[in-house]
């Protein structure tokens, strides 16, 4: 501060010029001024230039002294943008100097008051008296829903903004997608408000506050790799969100995250042909349900969540195709697998050609019906059976899409073919999935190795 603080300086107390970090960003602090470097789009007619500009957030708390004259109103200003309006809002706070009949008694109560100010600034509070919402909240249970409902009433906190996250997210994605975001972001939403996370405003939240949450995740439920790489890309996701659509968020928080999370490999194991034996005897006997949704996945690589949606009029018996609909399929297109002969016989069999079309393939009480079953019934089905006759927790219900696959490749199907047939995006994903559950062939190797 000023070197006297009695003494009035041009009707401001003097603050160090220095760089300040705050919140989400870089900020410098120059003439009481917290300024925030942004990305400004420019576009041209060939091309789209990204500048680097300035843009004021916070005018710091200042004591406005009336020159000195203890016989006018003295305050302490500052200003801070609305995130509903883009615009500084200024603000004064007259409380106590009218009282105080010396100017050394004024400017401590001003020092005083700064401070707390900017104290509170720097935790993530904001002057602004924001009203009460209504709003859908997305990311409570089911069973929660049904009891209670989901409206609530609230102060824009994060689990609002999440909510209407997930209500955008829910027209873009499958249903099997829209029930991972939603999971993940009821955790983060939890952890967040455990840690008061909902008592600042959603634009002060930072890297460090992510890679705390990443790091929790990490050590108290013993989360992969590949889960923390999730929680990212959905994290990241709702905070673009928040940046473009509901222009409330400066800088993507999501960023320069650490490596973490234990190295697992959770890729379901083909099933060699001894324990597909024990299985496949067991599930004929016990659960013929199951078993055919496992002749499904091995005759055709339908992914199990696709099968479950599958209804029989997506079977072409006459051409002996089957139709994964775009509305099913995962990468959200309309596709056709071939029906090997195996399956034809066993659906003909079955008189699944006699069925009605709306009717889906696989329903309640082991039957064809009008009911879609949930999206785990014959994974806890397959699990139970797997556990029950002692095999590989690494068997799993998608295990035999891959089983498949390996004995498609020991049949001399070709790259091209299996690409085909899986419906990969690209040869790219194919070869990745051959080197995964193969090793490289070679007669020389397997019958001509040198001996020891």
């Amino acid at each position: 501060m000023g070197s006297n603080p009695a003494t009035p300086t041009k009707g401001r107390i003097s603050l160090e010029i220095r760089p300040f970090f705050f919140k989400q960003g870089f900020f410098f602090l120059s003439e009481n001024v917290w300024i925030c470097l942004v990305h400004k789009s420019s576009k041209t007619t060939s091309q789209k230039r990204i500048i680097m500009g300035k843009k004021k957030i916070i005018v710091l708390p200042h004591l406005v002294d009336a020159g000195g004259d203890l016989t006018k109103d003295w305050f302490v200003e500052y200003s801070c943008r609305d995130p509903r309006t883009d615009k500084l809002k200024r603000f004064r706070e007259y409380g106590g100097f009218r009282k105080l009949k010396s100017a050394k008694e004024r400017y401590a109560l001003a020092q005083k008051i700064i401070s707390d100010i900017k104290d509170k600034m720097v935790s993530g509070w904001t002057p602004f008296k924001e009203e009460m919402l209504t709003y859908q909240d997305a990311l409570i249970l089911q069973v929660q829903a049904d009891r209670w409902g989901r409206e609530r009433e609230s102060l824009p906190t994060i689990r609002i903004y999440l909510s209407e996250f997930l209500d955008a997210k829910k027209a873009t994605v499958i249903a099997h997608s829209y029930q991972t975001y939603r999971s993940k972001l009821r955790i983060f939403a939890e952890w967040a408000e455990h840690q008061k996370l909902d008592d600042i405003h959603i634009s002060c939240i930072t890297r460090e506050h992510i890679c705390d949450f990443l790091q929790y995740m990490v050590e108290h439920n013993k989360v992969s790799k590949r889960t923390v790489l999730k929680y990212k890309q959905i994290l990241h996701g709702f905070f673009d969100y928040m940046i473009q659509a509901k222009r409330i968020v400066l800088t993507n928080p999501v960023h320069d995250i650490p490596d973490m999370g234990r190295l697992t490999d959770e890729a379901p194991r083909p099933i060699p042909e001894k324990d597909r034996s024990v299985l496949t005897a067991y599930m004929r006997r016990n659960d013929p349900q199951l078993w055919l949704f496992c002749q499904m996945e091995y005759y055709c690589a339908i992914r199990p969540n696709e099968l479950r949606q599958l209804r029989i009029q997506d079977i072409d018996f006459t051409r002996r195709l089957i139709r994964v609909p775009c509305t099913i399929s995962k990468n959200r297109q309309t596709e056709l697998v071939n029906m090997p002969n195996q399956l034809y016989d066993v659906l003909i069999a079955l008189k699944v050609n006699e069925l009605a079309g709306e009717l889906y393939l696989f329903s309640s009480n082991g039957q064809s019906g009008i009911t879609m079953l949930g999206k785990n019934n014959f994974r806890f089905r397959f699990d139970r059976i797997r556990n029950r006759l002692g095999l590989p927790p690494e068997y799993k219900l998608y295990s035999f899409k891959h089983t498949g696959g390996v004995e498609l490749v020991n049949a001399g199907v070709d790259t091209w073919e299996l690409q085909r047939h899986f419906r990969h995006k690209s040869i790219d994903t194919t070869e990745r999935y051959i080197r995964r559950n193969f090793a490289v062939k070679s007669d020389k190797i397997k019958n001509h190795f040198p001996d020891i």
